[in-house]
């Protein structure tokens, strides 16, 4: 059996007939920033997915770079939806989808970059960089275990897959009105992603599905932040973690434990994928 796992968990469904993969968010859902680690359980039911030929697939706002840097680098995934489903990757590192943000939107965060009135990270192919850090930088890198980013210049030379700009909930207006063929996702109470409004993380995974030839009806996914509700809401089965804000809680299928009370692994067994 071919499954593939996306990880976010009410309990409005019974059961996946033939799960063929899943899709794990990270921050909160695979990776524990209390203990700095993936949950020996959650790495308990990867393997488990595996042995049954289930694919396991990250789904994230976070780049690569970050990912070879966090407790899940040896961990190996079938394919990595990373920027919130703006690059997409296989398993063996092979790009599989890019979708940059263009056009004046593209020009306008430039100028926000450009002016400093707000923190604001770019996301290139390789490089991540922002225009100048402050508490709020500070406070949201520190939440999710990430060090400062560098400080840089954009130079025009290449494509931009996402930004993130350091600013308060209320705030958000100022930069969302500014920006209107973008996504704006909150993960932290100081950081929100800026992506493409064609994508998020649902059209990663639709690539990953159709190139796969996996149906919607063989998935499940897992997560925990605003910038996982339209993935759980896709999935046959989604599930929101015990940790998860109350919006994505209202959106899943299935809410586990969290995710230092194995939550994965008991909704994996809940619905009969593992034992």
């Amino acid at each position: 059996m071919n499954v593939i796992v996306v990880f976010n968990i009410g309990f409005k469904k019974e059961k996946l007939e033939n799960d063929k993969s899943s899709f794990f968010d990270v921050d909160g859902t695979l990776l524990s920033h209390s203990q700095y680690a993936v949950p020996l359980s959650t790495r308990r039911s990867l393997d488990k997915l595996k042995a049954k030929g289930i694919k396991c697939i990250i789904a994230t706002g976070r780049h690569m770079y970050d990912l070879h840097n966090l407790p899940v680098k040896n961990i190996k995934f079938d394919a990595y939806i990373t920027l919130n489903g703006q690059l997409c990757f296989d398993e063996q590192g092979n790009v599989i989808s890019g979708n940059p943000i263009v056009g004046s939107d593209k020009k306008r965060i430039i100028q926000l970059f450009n002016e400093k009135s707000i923190p604001i990270m770019l996301i290139e192919k390789e490089k991540m960089y922002i225009n100048f850090i402050n508490h709020h930088v500070e406070l949201a890198q520190k939440a999710i275990s990430t060090e400062l980013p560098d400080i840089g210049e954009y130079t025009d030379s290449e494509e931009i897959y996402q930004a993130i700009a350091y600013i308060e909930k209320e705030k958000e207006t100022v930069i969302s009105g500014q920006l209107p063929d973008c996504k704006i996702t909150r993960w932290n109470d100081y950081a929100a992603d800026i992506i493409s409004g064609t994508g998020d993380k649902t059209s990663g995974i639709l690539e990953y599905l159709n190139l796969n030839h996996i149906k919607k009806e063989e998935t499940m996914a897992f997560g925990d932040g605003d910038n996982d509700i339209e993935m759980i809401k896709f999935a046959h089965i989604g599930v929101a973690m015990g940790n998860a804000d109350h919006e994505v809680k209202e959106n899943a299928d299935f809410i586990t434990d969290s995710i230092d009370h194995d939550g994965i692994e008991k909704a994996l067994i809940k619905f009969k994928i593992i034992d």
